[in-house]
């Protein structure tokens, strides 16, 4: 048979000659999926998924690191194929009815993905209601006893990449939605196809009334955006600096700062594009700009220990 891109592609990053994984070659496949789209989703994930499953443990292993920066990188699409019954069912494959004593690391990363899923794009995602399955995996492991280690909530910097204007989230939902559709067909069921109709007429615009409001969903990021500047300043305003308070990395001023910090530039593109096309919004995004430069400079100084 013949051998499809992807799975040469998926092959090569978790290929047993590397000593650990390679993230040039993940970025390449995520790469390949983000732009080639079709059936390479499902594809990549049931390939990853016996992978992990390969005899060679260290095979097993890379596959799952592969997995994980598949998981953050390829977005909607691929989170729609590994909360799917058939993946999950084969990426378990191999766990036993009851838990072993001490899991081995393959099986101890298979139960940490998907406890990173349940904390992460189960409850961060625009379309976490499609991703139930994950949950349901989740729950049925625990109930036969397999333990899964608390994650330490990193405060998520999501809200920053998260920044859309409203044409990008439009293009985003019109992306996922073709990627629903087309998961619903192939499931070929009459449930599913009645709602591959639906979705249908919902992508040829044959009721715009229900269409989101893309342009108030943009601005509530933005007010997001703007409570950590309030926040930061709140903070700074009340450092003890009789006490001297010190700043340190992945405290959370570095935190909310970090945040900040990545939403710049994304709001600096807003802002020259929105000098030709948008200058009603114009006023708003050069003034967060403004916020956010005053309060990371002050927060700089504050670092400096000039208070």
């Amino acid at each position: 048979t013949k051998v499809s891109p992807i799975e040469v592609l998926i092959t090569r990053a978790c290929e047993p000659s590397l000593h650990e994984p390679n993230y040039a070659l993940h970025l390449e496949v995520a790469e390949f999926i983000n732009t080639k789209k079709a059936n390479n989703p499902r594809d990549a994930a049931m390939s990853i998924a016996r992978l992990a499953n390969h005899r060679n443990p260290h095979i097993a292993i890379l596959a799952l690191a592969l997995l994980d920066t598949l998981v953050q990188s390829c977005g909607y699409p691929f989170h729609l194929q590994i909360s799917t019954k058939e993946f999950l069912n084969e990426l378990v494959r191999r766990f036993p009815e009851r838990p072993p004593p001490f899991p081995g690391p393959v099986m101890s990363r298979i139960l940490e993905l998907i406890n990173t899923w349940k904390e992460t794009i189960c409850t961060d995602s625009r379309w976490k209601e499609d991703l139930g399955n994950i949950r349901d995996m989740h729950r049925l492991l625990t109930f036969k006893g397999y333990r899964f280690r608390d994650l330490p909530r990193q405060p998520s910097l999501a809200s920053a990449s998260n920044l859309k204007s409203a044409e990008e989230l439009e293009e985003e939902d019109r992306e996922a939605q073709s990627a629903k559709l087309q998961e619903l067909i192939r499931r070929g069921t009459p449930r599913d196809l009645a709602a591959a109709q639906e979705l249908m007429k919902s992508l040829a615009g044959a009721n715009p009334d229900a269409k989101p409001d893309y342009r108030s969903q943009a601005l509530t990021d933005l007010n997001k955006l703007e409570q950590k500047v309030i926040l930061l300043n709140e903070m700074l305003d009340n450092v003890d600096s009789t006490r001297g308070e010190r700043f340190v990395e992945g405290d959370a001023y570095h935190q909310v700062s970090q945040i900040l910090v990545a939403a710049r530039p994304k709001l600096q593109k807003w802002i020259s594009d929105a000098e030709t096309d948008d200058p009603e919004s114009l006023d708003t995004f050069l003034q967060i700009n403004d916020q956010i430069n005053s309060v990371i400079t002050r927060y700089e100084a504050f670092k400096k220990g000039d208070f």
